[in-house]
């Protein structure tokens, strides 16, 4: 887990202590940077390819979110649109309520484990039913 999640779930007080600091906001800009890099790859770059190799015809970001829950590669579309629209929020926004700044960083840390899930399913559905070899780790 990134450094901006350490100390566990955040509240006014932790989250004006870790703003105090220009790491503290450093860590903030980065996460909300990342999340929104790894969202953005996961949704508008990989699920159009994605679908255009499993067959499926891609459109709009909600119909290529939706045939994504029918192959089991995420679990809830309305899920998926609100994390899109945490997303935005977090990158393109300034947010001055500290209360609703911790409540969307806990809300994107949870989020952060769906993304990579659905990275895994990419990944798992490819090789089971793509025929894309499974991928070795390099050895150590």
């Amino acid at each position: 887990m990134c450094a901006l999640f350490r100390a566990g779930a955040f509240d006014r007080e932790s989250l004006a202590k870790q703003l105090a600091t220009p790491e503290g906001i450093d860590r903030l800009e980065s996460f909300g940077a990342k999340f929104s890099r790894l969202q953005d790859t996961l949704s508008d770059r990989l699920l159009p390819l994605f679908l255009r190799v499993a067959g499926e015809l891609p459109g709009t970001a909600v119909e290529n979110v939706n045939r994504a829950e029918r192959l089991g590669i995420i679990r809830d579309t309305q899920e998926w649109l609100g994390a899109r629209g945490l997303r935005n929020r977090l990158v393109h926004e300034y947010i001055d309520d500290l209360d609703a700044l911790a409540a969307s960083l806990d809300i994107a840390r949870r989020f952060t484990t769906v993304l990579i899930e659905a990275a895994h399913a990419f990944r798992s559905y490819a090789e089971q039913r793509l025929g894309v070899p499974a991928r070795r780790d390099p050895p150590t």
